[in-house]
C-alpha cells in the first residue's frame, strides 16, 4: 500500500477538524502531493470509521493509482490548485460556519484586515465568481485555481472555504485563519447582500444527496 503513514496522517487531522466543528457528517476533505501522485480522503466514508485503505491515489491527470473506494467528489478543486500551484502540498477543504456564511455573500473577497492573513494567507482570501452545482466537479475546480493566485485560501461561493499549504501543519494553519478572518468580517462589516444557492440547485443537490452522492465517478 503506498503511503502508509501519510494516510495515518489524513485520518489523524480529519478526526482533528471533525473535533474543532471544521468537518460535518462527511463533509470536508483533505489530500496531500507525493511526487506525481496525490492522496485524498474517500467519498461518503465517515471519519470515525476511515481506516488507511480508503484512501485513494490519483495521478496527476486524475487517474486512479490505488483504492478501492471514490475520491472525494472535490477532487478537482485539490488537482486543478495542485496543477497551477506547485509551492502547495496538503490542501484542506473544510465546511467551517463563518466562512461559508461570507461565502453567501455577494462580496468578491474578505480584505486583509489583520496581521496573520497578510503573512500566512498573502493577504486576502478570494471567492470564486459563482456557485458551481456540486455535480459540475470540474468547473468547481477550475473556478478555485482561476481565482486562488498566490494565496493560501479561497472560498468557494456558497459551498466553503479551501485551505493550502507547504505542509500539514501549515494548511491546519490555514483553515483556522481562514475561518478566524471571516468572523473578523462578518463582526465589523454589515452591508452585504446575501446571496442563496438557486433553488433548482438546491432540489438537483438533495436529490444527489439521496441517491447518487458516494456512488459517481468523478
Amino acid at each position: 500500500m503506498l503511503y502508509e503513514k501519510e494516510r495515518e496522517n489524513i485520518i489523524s487531522v480529519c478526526k482533528l477538524m471533525q473535533g474543532f466543528g471544521y468537518f460535518l457528517g462527511t463533509w470536508g476533505n483533505i489530500s496531500m502531493r507525493l511526487k506525481n501522485h496525490i492522496l485524498l480522503t474517500p467519498s461518503k466514508v465517515d471519519y470515525d470509521s476511515m481506516i488507511p485503505e480508503d484512501m485513494v491515489v490519483i495521478d496527476m491527470l486524475g487517474n486512479t493509482v490505488e483504492g478501492s473506494r471514490n475520491p472525494t467528489s472535490e477532487k478537482e478543486v485539490h488537482r486543478q490548485i495542485y496543477l497551477v500551484r506547485d509551492d502547495v502540498n496538503v490542501i484542506i477543504h473544510a465546511h467551517t460556519p463563518k466562512a461559508m456564511a461570507v461565502s453567501a455573500t455577494n462580496i468578491g473577497e474578505v480584505p486583509c484586515l489583520v496581521e496573520e492573513m497578510s503573512q500566512l494567507l498573502g493577504g486576502s482570501i478570494p471567492l470564486t465568481l459563482e456557485y458551481v452545482p456540486a455535480k459540475e466537479h470540474l468547473k468547481l475546480g477550475m473556478a478555485a485555481a482561476k481565482v486562488i493566485g498566490e494565496k493560501n485560501g479561497v472560498i468557494l461561493k456558497n459551498h466553503g472555504p479551501v485551505a493550502c499549504g507547504r505542509t500539514m501543519e501549515e494548511a491546519i494553519l490555514v483553515t483556522r485563519v481562514v475561518e478566524k478572518a471571516c468572523e473578523i468580517y462578518l463582526n465589523i462589516h454589515s452591508e452585504y447582500q446575501i446571496e442563496k444557492i438557486p433553488d433548482p440547485y438546491i432540489e438537483s443537490e438533495r436529490y444527489r444527496y439521496l441517491y447518487s452522492y458516494g456512488n459517481e465517478k468523478t
